[in-house]
């Protein structure tokens, strides 16, 4: 290459260069800055490196708290052991009202409501007058039973002057068989009722006797040959005939008596008998059977007036007219309700039918989210049948007791059913179990404010306990209050 060209390649190159010196320079120095920077980050590694050697491979579980705060947090411990575990499933279910201590008193009959003498929320007792209602249908049906007692009060005075015909006829018959005279029969029978057959059998009595005693007179005579014998046999033929009319005229007026007894019977039960539909007629139309010795039938306003009382014990929850208005059959005055008892409802779901083995009586516990989950006790009445086609489940009933007053149809609840039977089973508190990031875990005390995360396995669970499959021996120190504290701490600790 010759002089010329290469002074000129000089020319041109060294200006390039001069001018890419301060770039090639802040590259050099961001360079140098990395590597210093990488150097002390291994260096501090390393350094690091023999402390982690020496820790424990589970430090990032163990946690100790100071005295003080372990004081304040006031720890409970309970050992995990083998204990009676029955696995439950908590359902919703509401309460609702005691269907035999719910009463919608209704109008038995058309009428006017003349006075309502409850309020809603007013407490009554049994028995105790709610309403007035006037009806000329409940007077027609109680002027029935005048008109039947007096039919009743008939046939009662009717049948006691048969019975007491019947029994002056057997005292004028054991006279008559003794033979006594007729005027003695008289008088001994002059003060006691003997109707028409006085004279029916007295008659034909002393007929008897007279012609027994014209017998006897003329006998002799005939004997003697005074009389002929003619005249003795028509004697004794009137004797024979006054006789016979004597015993016939007994025998019809006893059997006469008798008839009469038996029919006055017949009509007195008969009277009874539609005195009974009458008064049936009158509890058809009031829809209970009414106190017939407090009812009054003394005059019209009596007649119609028709008091509507309290089937039961218990409070007004509504009220569906007022004083004065018209009513019609049917029609809903009051819901009268006792909610000293009330039922709880739930429904078991399908997947749970054949570990269910509820009867009547088992125990249930209700927790109630309105009463700050206030748990209390129920028991099972009865298990449904049929099953819900919208849930597919069927309804459990059970019977709560609220002698407080604090639950109220309609309240949502929680229920606590029992699932299949119960067995002996490593658990734990309920309370003691934490659960984060998809793993179970307890905390065990290591004493001396030291405490260490177990990772566990749970299987099922009652209401009080869960069971432990893996993760813990029986007699572990498990703390159960305070579990969530040491929770946070660990996580806090972990940041």
């Amino acid at each position: 290459m010759s002089e010329k060209p290469l002074r000129l390649v000089k020319a041109t190159l060294v200006p390039k260069i001069l001018s890419a010196l301060p770039t090639l320079f802040v590259l050099s120095m961001m360079a140098g800055g990395w590597f210093i920077v990488h150097r002390i980050n291994e260096e501090g590694q390393a350094s690091h490196e023999p402390a982690s050697e020496t820790s424990s491979p589970n430090n990032s579980d163990m946690l100790t708290l100071p005295s003080g705060k372990v004081e304040a947090a006031r720890f409970e411990v309970v050992p995990a052991d083998s204990r009676l575990i029955q696995h439950v499933h908590n359902v919703p279910g509401r309460i609702r009202y005691d269907d035999a201590k719910h009463v919608d008193v209704k109008a038995p009959m058309d009428g006017i409501l003349s006075d309502m003498l409850v309020t809603p929320g007013e407490q009554v007792k049994s028995g105790q007058l709610l309403a007035i209602l006037r009806s000329a249908e409940i007077g027609q049906a109680r002027a029935e039973i005048l008109k039947r007692q007096q039919q009743c009060e008939i046939a009662k005075q009717l049948l006691e002057r048969d019975t007491t015909l019947a029994k002056n006829l057997m005292i004028l018959s054991s006279m008559l068989d003794e033979g006594r005279a007729i005027e003695s029969i008289e008088a001994a029978f002059s003060d006691l009722a003997l109707g028409s057959y006085r004279q029916e059998i007295l008659s034909t009595y002393s007929k008897m006797r007279l012609s027994a005693e014209l017998l006897a007179r003329i006998e002799p005579l005939a004997n003697s040959g005074s009389v002929a014998g003619r005249v003795l046999r028509e004697r004794q033929s009137e004797r024979q005939v006054s006789e016979t009319a004597f015993r016939t005229a007994r025998d019809q007026a006893t059997f006469a008596a008798n008839q009469s007894k038996l029919k006055a019977e017949a009509e007195l039960a008969e009277a009874d008998r539609q005195l009974n539909l009458a008064w049936q007629a009158v509890d058809n139309l009031l829809g209970y059977k009414g106190d017939r010795q407090r009812v009054s039938l003394g005059d019209e306003d009596s007649l119609s007036r028709l008091e509507i009382r309290a089937p039961i014990s218990g409070s007004i929850e509504s009220r569906g007219f007022a004083g004065n208005e018209r009513v019609m059959r049917g029609d809903s005055l009051i819901v009268l309700a006792n909610t000293d008892s009330l039922y709880v409802a739930a429904s078991i779901r399908e997947n749970d039918w054949s570990a269910v083995s509820l009867q009547s009586g088992t125990k249930l516990s209700v927790s109630v989210p309105a009463l700050n989950d206030r748990v209390f006790e129920a028991s099972v009445r009865y298990v449904g049948r049929e099953v819900q086609s919208e849930t597919n489940s069927i309804p459990v009933v059970a019977t709560i007791s609220n002698e407080e007053g604090l639950l109220r149809p309609g309240m949502f609840v929680r229920v606590t059913i029992p699932i299949g039977a119960p067995r002996q089973a490593l658990s734990v508190k309920s309370e003691s179990v934490i659960r984060h990031d998809n793993q179970q875990f307890v905390f065990v005390d290591l004493t001396g404010g030291s405490f260490k995360r177990v990772d566990i396995s749970t299987g099922q669970a009652s209401e009080e306990w869960i069971e432990v499959t893996k993760g813990l021996t029986a007699g572990q120190p498990v703390v159960t209050h305070g579990a969530f504290l040491l929770k946070s701490e660990l996580l806090l600790k972990g940041e």
